[in-house]
This record gives structure tokens, C-alpha cells and sequence, in this order.
């Protein structure tokens, strides 16, 4: 097993500090938020409209998938996606760290050769990126308009939205001229020589993203709209979790807690243990002036990514365990 390296253990038991600390200093008036009027039946929305934002995320990768003519089952693509989480939340960071497992999978279990299955994965991503800008200059621009935010909030948020923009187009800049852009970055760092056996792998896999965002304009429009509506099931689950503690939220706070939960995802941690808490924290007492709410929301969310994680795991060993079993028996 690879060791931490400094940073990450700084990292990590910086977060683990900010946790215990957001426990400490909001824990009790969380409780106290609780016991005045806790609504379970919106929490019972919650979890439902959590289990149904899991859809619109594979039938995006499914359309990924059909752009390369690659015509794979929905609860095919469910299990592997659900996999790939559950490595990503415990990795050291909550967004990264499962897309090797799905890439493997694919290739084990739908016979999708490792480069198509790398590219579709990495458009996933860029998907979701994308997306999530297009998000985040929705909030901004409700953001501007509203007087009683803080100036410096909105400042920053459009500073960060505007390299995110900068990011997300250059990348497409590059694809759409078939210019790539994984290689290239490689070789930013490492000479084509010592990346030698890669090169060619990579170059490929660019190819095919070049390809598909040039020839497949349906399957990337039609993977942006299933992002959409995942971004939408998001909001909404925020919505009726705050709901259930009695407090209302408005399309602004919904986009703007989306923001938050991303950037958290972000910081190289796992269960992103920490920075969602402070993140969350640190926005309601702009918002509503009551961090305490920002924490039982991020320990809620954490509860609910632990137990799909747990069923994650639980697909990885159950159709492990399958395949052993009958290549014990082919034997």
C-alpha cells in the first residue's frame, strides 16, 4: 500500500481537526435545532431524491458510452458507478480515486477496451465540470444581483468562477482542434522519453476525446442535459434536507451549497472530513447567520455518502467473489 506523504497527512489531520472543532463549537445548538421541529417525512424526500440522482448520472455516462458505439445495460453501468464512489469517498479525495476501478470493470466486465473506457470516464468528468460551471455562473450572476450578500463573497466567487471558465474552455479549445491535452500536460513535467511506453496511450485516448466532442456533438449534448438534471436532484435534496429542519432556502442557496460541496470535494481528503463541515459551516453564517445548520447538513450528507459507499463495497465483493468462484470452476 502506497504511504501518505507529508502533505496529505497535514492535510489530513488538519481536517480532522476543523471536524472535531465544528462539532464542538455548533454541536450542541445543532441539537437544539433538531428538537425544535425536526419534519421526518421531507428527510424521507431526501433520501429518496438521493437514491434517483444516481440515474441521471450513469444514463450521462451511458450517452458517453453510446457516442463510441459502446451499448451497455443500466444497471450495468449503476453497479460500476456506485464501485467507482465508494473508492473515491474513502480515497483522499472525495472525487477522485474510483475512475481506474470503473475503467477496470468496463474492460472486465463489458469488454470495453481500456482506452475507449479512459476516455469515457474522462469525459464523465469534464461533463460534470462543465456543468458544474454553467451552475456556478448561474449562482453568480444571482448572486450580483442580490444586495444583501457581501461584496468580498462576491468577489471571490467570481474570481474562482472565472478561472474555472478559463480551465474548462481552454480544455475544450484544445480537444475541438485536436490539439489534446492529457499528453501534452504529461509532458509539461515528464520528457516524451521517460513517458515513452505512455505516450502513445495517451495521445490515443486524447484522439478519442477529440473525436467525440468534434463527431458526437448529440451524445455530448445529450450527456450535458443528463448533468443538468443530476445538478437539479442535487439542489432539491438540499432543499428538502433544510426542509426537514425547518429552514427554507432559495435557488440562490440551493446553487450556492452545490458550490461548496464541490469545492470541499476538492481538497485531497477523504469523506472530504473537514472541509465540508467548515465549507458548509462558513456559508450559513453568511446565510442565515447559524453555522449549526451548515453542520448537520454536511454530517447528514457524509452519513448518507457512508452507507452508499457501504453498498458499493458490498457490489465490489459480491461480483468479485462471483467472477473467482466461476473461474475456480472453469478451472
Amino acid at each position: 500500500m502506497k504511504r501518505l506523504n507529508r502533505v496529505q497527512i497535514g492535510l489530513f489531520i488538519g481536517g480532522f481537526l476543523l471536524f472535531i472543532y465544528s462539532i464542538y463549537a455548533f454541536g450542541g445548538s445543532s441539537i437544539d435545532l433538531i428538537e425544535r421541529g425536526f419534519v421526518w417525512k421531507y428527510l424521507w424526500i431526501y433520501l429518496a431524491l438521493s437514491a434517483l440522482s444516481f440515474f441521471p448520472v450513469v444514463w450521462r455516462w451511458q450517452a458517453i458510452l453510446g457516442g463510441y458505439n459502446k451499448k451497455i445495460g443500466f444497471w450495468t453501468l449503476l453497479r460500476i458507478q456506485l464501485a467507482g464512489f465508494a473508492v473515491s469517498y474513502v480515497t483522499p479525495s472525495a472525487r477522485y480515486g474510483g475512475e481506474p476501478l470503473r475503467i477496470y470493470i468496463l474492460k472486465k466486465d463489458c469488454k470495453v477496451d481500456y482506452k475507449t473506457g479512459t476516455a469515457s470516464v474522462l469525459l464523465d468528468k469534464y461533463m460534470e465540470y462543465l456543468g458544474a460551471v454553467t451552475f456556478g455562473i448561474l449562482g453568480l450572476f444571482l448572486l450580483v444581483i442580490s444586495p444583501w450578500m457581501p461584496s468580498n463573497f462576491k468577489w471571490l466567487l467570481f474570481v474562482l468562477m472565472s478561472i474555472c471558465v478559463i480551465g474548462v474552455g481552454f480544455i475544450y479549445h484544445r480537444f475541438i482542434k485536436e490539439k489534446g491535452f492529457f499528453f501534452p500536460l504529461f509532458n509539461l513535467f515528464v520528457s516524451e522519453k521517460r513517458i515513452k511506453k505512455m505516450s502513445k496511450v495517451l495521445k490515443d485516448v486524447d484522439s478519442k476525446m477529440s473525436h467525440f466532442m468534434i463527431h458526437k456533438k448529440k451524445a455530448f449534448f445529450l450527456s450535458y442535459i443528463f448533468y443538468v438534471f443530476s445538478a437539479i436532484f442535487f439542489i432539491a435534496e438540499f432543499k428538502f434536507l433544510l426542509l426537514s429542519l425547518g429552514v427554507d432556502t432559495t435557488l440562490l442557496e440551493g446553487i450556492l451549497i452545490v458550490i461548496v460541496v464541490g469545492a470541499a470535494n476538492l481538497v485531497p481528503l477523504p469523506m472530504a472530513m473537514g472541509s465540508m463541515e467548515a465549507g458548509q459551516v462558513g456559508l450559513f453564517k453568511v446565510l442565515k447567520n447559524d453555522g449549526s445548520i451548515g453542520l448537520i447538513i454536511s454530517l447528514v450528507e457524509k452519513a448518507k455518502n457512508i452507507l452508499i459507499s457501504a453498498i458499493g463495497f458490498l457490489l465490489i465483493m459480491f461480483f468479485g467473489g462471483k467472477k473467482v468462484l466461476k473461474e475456480k470452476e472453469g478451472v
